[in-house]
């Protein structure tokens, strides 16, 4: 089971890939995706890359509740906590 500071570092990488030359020593669990020149279309497809790399399938919509980068994690722990994972 993988933890948020674990899942954290997904979405560091992930984010990495996306906007392969964002800085990403200068990205923190307080970090907000609009800053970091993620559009609505690019936390979907962040939100989709987590998804993958942790192995399940749920609604989207159950992520866009975090308002940065670390209640992002902290979602994505909860829900693989709760699937038992």
């Amino acid at each position: 089971m993988k933890t948020s500071e674990e899942i954290f570092g997904l979405i560091i990488n992930n984010i990495h890939q996306i906007i392969p030359f964002t800085d990403t020593n200068s990205i923190y669990r307080s970090s907000k995706l609009s800053p970091l020149g993620l559009d609505s279309i690019g936390r979907a497809e962040l939100i989709e890359m987590i998804l993958e790399d942790l192995g399940i399938n749920l609604p989207r919509h159950e992520f866009h509740a975090a308002n940065n980068l670390g209640e992002l994690a902290d979602c994505f722990a909860a829900k693989l906590v709760a699937l038992g994972k």
